[in-house]
């Protein structure tokens, strides 16, 4: 699963900023693509979402969104 479906599932930025810890404009920032977890962040995703998300969800459509520029 990509970490924007994962955030939709959970309800949204802000539940997704609670269930993770941090600040909403975080996940925002994720949810925009405006900038990726660290490795750190990426870890915490992954082990919150009981690894329904892993790093390729995590990282692939960023790396989706690198290609089409």
């Amino acid at each position: 699963m990509e970490l924007n479906d994962w955030i939709d599932e959970l309800g949204g930025v802000r539940r997704a900023a609670s269930v993770l810890g941090v600040k909403w404009r975080t996940v925002d920032s994720w949810y925009y693509m405006q900038r990726s977890p660290s490795r750190f962040a990426a870890i915490n995703i992954v082990i919150k979402s009981r690894g329904k998300v892993d790093f390729n969800g995590i990282y692939k459509p960023f790396l989706r969104k690198e290609a089409d520029v």
